[in-house]
């Protein structure tokens, strides 16, 4: 098991995340959805709703029955201006019952931070206005949900690691750490500085200016280092930042679908870090 992150980081990273966070029953029923989800999904992320039938997995019981993560599976979404992307879910038990763990990204035309921000309702940054815009509707999660979200930080196939204000890896989940070759050493990684993991100095350099502003990074196509070799990774970011103090990142690092796409370009800051 993980060293989890407070149940407040949890929380925080469920509720307001970037990707869509599901948990479902082994009926693949909705047990909770983010906020992200709701957006992405309308209806089809309301508690009891059936979460594989809604994206078109029309082999979700040979799923679960494998009992074994997916990545990058292709998706359909109820969603005019994100009509398509991918999902990743793991399997695992709550309370001795089998649940899924679910994260959804959007497909998007132009990422964040880009040189050239792209427009239209279908851009990244479009994508995050609606995730940030206030809704009634939806409840946060709260303490009844820990015990799921711990699941979820151990099972769900997807990166997740949270940043300190000085750039150091707080917490990392098991695919954050095996994503970055960490596995057999965790403390390697989790503890110092994330600036080692990035393939590219000025990207990262670029990212942590951004984390303290908090400014967004989504569907951004980056390079990680694993013993030396590039890694191309697909990251959605945001920043938990209160009083103009950064108090962590909620980072979640896919595997690159399409790992021989060009990596994305920001325009570097002049930092000093």
């Amino acid at each position: 098991m993980s060293n989890h992150p407070s149940a407040e980081q949890l929380l925080d990273l469920f509720n307001w995340a970037s990707p869509a966070m599901l948990v479902t029953d082994a009926d693949g029923a909705v047990v909770l959805a983010n906020k992200a989800a709701t957006e992405l999904l309308k209806d089809a992320a309301a508690t009891g709703a059936g979460l594989p039938g809604a994206l078109g997995v029309g082999d979700y019981a040979a799923l679960l029955s494998a009992g074994t993560p997916v990545e990058n599976r292709a998706v359909a979404f109820a969603h005019p201006d994100f009509p398509s992307g991918y999902a990743n879910v793991g399997f695992g038990q709550v309370d001795g019952a089998t649940h899924g763990f679910w994260a959804l990204r959007p497909v998007t035309t132009h990422p964040t931070p880009s040189p050239a921000p792209g427009e239209g309702s279908s851009t990244a940054e479009a994508w995050i206005r609606q995730v940030d815009r206030a809704d009634t509707s939806y409840t946060p999660a709260g303490a009844d949900a820990v015990p799921y979200l711990q699941a979820y930080y151990d099972h769900c196939p997807v990166a997740i690691h949270l940043i300190e204000e000085d750039g150091t890896v707080a917490h990392a989940n098991w695919k954050d750490i095996a994503i970055v070759g960490a596995s057999e050493r965790p403390d390697t990684y989790v503890g110092h500085h994330i600036r080692r993991i990035y393939a590219d100095q000025d990207v990262v350099e670029d990212f942590l200016g951004r984390w303290g502003e908090d400014a967004p990074i989504i569907d951004f196509r980056a390079d990680f280092l694993n013993q030396g070799e590039r890694v191309p990774v697909v990251i959605f970011s945001t920043a938990n930042v209160e009083g103009d103090k950064l108090k962590n990142t909620r980072c979640f690092v896919f595997p690159d679908s399409h790992p021989d796409r060009e990596r994305d370009k920001v325009k570097a800051l002049d930092l000093s870090f």
